[in-house]
């Protein structure tokens, strides 16, 4: 039987960061284990937009302390790529306007440095071709960080700390007895003894791990639509959400332009649909009609994991001293995971995060009613 220290199920982004603080910690005999390959899951299929600009503490907490470390790991890994060009959120409303005039004062209150931007500045900031716009809201210290990018360069470092990735390994159940993970079970009967930690972080697919434990997590799948075009002439510096139709559209450093909307289908529906196209390239392109000369790639479908109040779960499994989950971030995992990584790497070390915040995010606030609000979400 195959022996490992810590073995982390899942392959992206908040698996990634995990091993990573660990092994700067001098931890050793760290596994990760992929289904398929490095960035499959919702990691691979998101924008990679970065923000503190949510509306709850914890979020805002956990975002700001994240920002610092994405700033950081752009110097300490090689090819790791985070823009500071901010965020802007479009307000065509009055009362939207309102809304976010009392969030940014609220965000400002906790150190996010977000402002309100009349519809002159906004004109100054971004090539708006549409008048409607009241005002917006600005985040200078969100940015974008290419998730192709971040695989890579993070599969190099992880190689480079002795971190072991195993690909197309599939993790079919978790042994236990005592309290404590003993094994895993991977791919059809093989078991890897594992000695010290087990982390659950495979997005929609965390839900199964753990009910094969006995307990019930509850996240449901969320299907969301992502095109990206061709490369196209720099336009377009920050991310810009509209925010009265939950559209969005990032033009990369390449070049390419992604565009996201709000279309709901349902929970298992990972089909492409054409009103997505319809509704995410109409309404951006009213702004931004440039949109409409580059060349369209490719649209693909990702998942959300989402929990009944939009907040991740990162705890240790109840019932199981050795078995942390980190799951649930309801399309904010990717921007997260540096601060999340550092977090699991502390309460497997310590047996607690160093930030209170983190307290909050308990699998058992659903049992106890504790639920988290959270309003600042699109896309």
């Amino acid at each position: 039987m195959e022996q490992v220290n810590v073995a982390i199920v899942g392959g992206g982004s908040t698996g990634l960061m995990a091993a990573y603080y660990l092994a700067k910690e001098g931890v050793r005999g760290i596994h990760v284990f992929e289904s398929k390959y490095l960035g499959f899951g919702s990691t691979g299929r998101c924008a990679g937009g970065v923000r503190s600009s949510f509306a709850s503490n914890v979020h805002v907490t956990l975002m700001r302390e994240s920002i610092r470390n994405w700033l950081r790991l752009k110097e300490e890994v090689e090819g790791l790529e985070f823009i500071q060009d901010g965020y802007l959120w479009l307000l065509t409303t009055e009362e939207l306007v309102e809304l976010h005039r009392r969030l940014a004062a609220y965000q400002n209150s906790l150190g996010v440095p977000t402002r309100m931007l009349s519809a002159e500045e906004v004109g100054e900031l971004v090539p708006l071709a549409r008048s409607d716009v009241l005002a917006a809201l600005y985040d200078p210290t969100a940015g974008k960080a290419s998730p192709i990018k971040f695989v890579w360069a993070m599969r190099k470092k992880l190689m480079e700390l002795g971190v072991n990735i195993h690909e197309y390994t599939f993790v079919r159940g978790i042994r236990a007895s005592g309290g404590k993970a003993r094994s895993l079970v991977v791919d059809e009967s093989n078991e890897v003894r594992v000695d010290d930690h087990v982390l659950i972080a495979a997005g929609v697919w965390s839900k199964e791990l753990s009910r094969d434990l006995g307990v019930e997590i509850p996240i449901k799948k969320d299907p969301h639509h992502l095109l990206v075009t061709d490369k196209y002439s720099p336009f377009l510096r920050p991310l810009v959400i509209h925010k009265e139709s939950g559209s969005y559209v990032v033009q990369h450093e390449t070049g390419s332009i992604l565009v996201g909307a709000e279309f709901p289908v349902p929970e298992d529906d990972t089909s492409l649909r054409y009103g997505y196209l319809r509704k995410a390239v109409t309404i951006m392109s009213r702004y931004f009609p440039q949109i409409l000369s580059a060349e369209l790639l490719r649209v693909w479908v990702g998942y959300y994991e989402v929990t009944p109040d939009h907040h991740p779960i990162v705890d240790v499994l109840p019932g199981y001293e050795n078995v942390l989950i980190a799951t649930g971030f309801s399309g904010h995992g990717y921007m997260m995971a540096p601060i999340v990584g550092e977090e699991i790497t502390s309460m497997m070390l310590d047996g607690r995060p160093k930030l209170a915040e983190t307290n909050e995010l308990r699998l058992e606030r659903f049992d106890e009613g504790k639920l988290l609000k959270e309003s600042a979400i699109f896309g």
